[in-house]
């Protein structure tokens, strides 16, 4: 006859296995989680939704700033189209900027350029929407 007071022999499979899964539980909880850190491109196309020759553009703007399309694109890319794209879809989150410079012939050019003291700004608050709408894509997990 068999004791109740026998541990080992009232434990059955079925709750071995949950008494395994309480203790990995515990463990995972004590561990912090791994998260890869992710690089400054990263963050930029991630958040932003820009592509790499995006962040070249970008780059490129901080190196050279106030240079004109023709500019960047002589540092960048021959092909000038693709960076107009570019410089439209930065203009677009914020990131750069854009003020015309008149021509002494006549007529202006726009200048393109990343405002220190606001750079930081876009980011942040791009940052913080995007977590926030990670978290609301995840659920209550």
């Amino acid at each position: 006859m068999s004791s109740r007071t026998d541990l080992s022999s009232d434990i059955s499979p079925d709750n071995q296995a949950e008494r395994g899964i309480a203790r990995r539980a515990a463990e995972a909880d004590e561990t912090e989680i791994s998260v890869k850190k992710p690089t400054r491109e990263e963050v930029l196309q991630t958040v932003f939704g820009l592509g790499v020759q995006d962040v070249r553009t970008y780059d490129a703007v901080v190196e050279i700033t106030g240079a004109t399309a023709s500019e960047l694109s002589d540092h960048l890319d021959p092909d000038r189209s693709n960076v107009n794209r570019s410089l439209k879809r930065l203009r677009e989150t914020g990131l750069v900027t854009r003020g015309r410079r008149l021509l002494d012939e006549g007529g202006h050019v726009y200048q393109y350029y990343v405002d220190d003291e606001m750079s930081e700004d876009p980011v942040t608050h791009a940052v913080n929407k995007w977590k926030s709408a990670a978290l609301d894509a995840v659920g209550p997990e």
